[in-house]
């Protein structure tokens, strides 16, 4: 059976949608039957079962909203991946350019549908960090403003961060494949920002914009895409 389709964004937005994935049974139940084997052979290989549940609920919904952009029953979205394991739609619309990426952390799940624009979006649930941890995702600048942080600051600004880069690498599709550093970010400027340095280039870094999901409790998410123009666009808070 058909859908409604859902209007697709213009050249210059993003669509943002977020959802819990502590789906009761009825509605996991009803998110299993769209998925495709392959993805419930996946589901299978899940070790605890909350973890098993919030995949399902998230690959459920995933396939729900865009089948609705689409035009499609949810189980008749045609998903692949590229080299480095980001998913696409397979099956694109006759008049616009389906981009999407999903972001999840525990029971938060957000995902990014834009018009032509390749996007990334990473939501962090915010939690104690280990100490090594900075060292790892910043730049040597970076890590000397952490330094200089309170204690107080430290949390929201690692997550942020973290938030901020993630999405940045998934913008481009390689994941961690870049080490972090690899965009570098003043970090003692909060919210919508632009990345000080790219692979090292001030001038790459011009390029880019990220916008802050600000309105998250407890929970720290960005969407970064190399495109200077472009604002997001949110369509939901379940």
């Amino acid at each position: 059976m058909a859908v409604s389709p859902l209007t697709p964004p213009t050249a210059q937005d993003v669509h943002i949608w977020r959802w819990d994935l502590d789906a009761d049974d009825a509605q996991l139940d009803s998110d299993w039957q769209t998925l495709t084997d392959h993805e419930r052979e996946r589901a299978g290989k899940f070790r605890f079962e909350r973890h098993r549940r919030r995949f399902v609920a998230g690959r459920g919904e995933l396939r729900r909203l865009l089948g609705a952009y689409l035009g499609l029953p949810a189980h008749a979205v045609a998903l692949d991946y590229g080299e480095q394991g980001k998913p696409f739609c397979a099956s694109q619309p006759a008049n616009w350019t389906l981009c999407f990426n999903l972001s999840h952390s525990e029971n938060r799940a957000a995902l990014a549908v834009s018009n032509g624009i390749e996007i990334g979006i990473d939501v962090e649930i915010v939690r104690p960090f280990e100490d090594s941890l900075p060292v790892e995702v910043f730049s040597t600048r970076e890590r000397a403003q952490f330094i200089a942080l309170s204690d107080a600051r430290r949390q929201a600004v690692f997550f942020e961060t973290w938030a901020r880069k993630e999405a940045c690498l998934k913008a481009l599709g390689t994941g961690f494949i870049l080490p972090p550093d690899h965009f570098e970010f003043d970090i003692a400027i909060s919210g919508d920002t632009t990345p000080c340095r790219v692979g090292g280039d001030a001038q790459e870094a011009a390029h880019w914009r990220v916008h802050a999901l600000a309105d998250l409790p407890d929970c720290a998410g960005a969407v970064a895409a190399r495109h200077a123009d472009w604002a997001p666009v949110f369509m939901n808070r379940r």
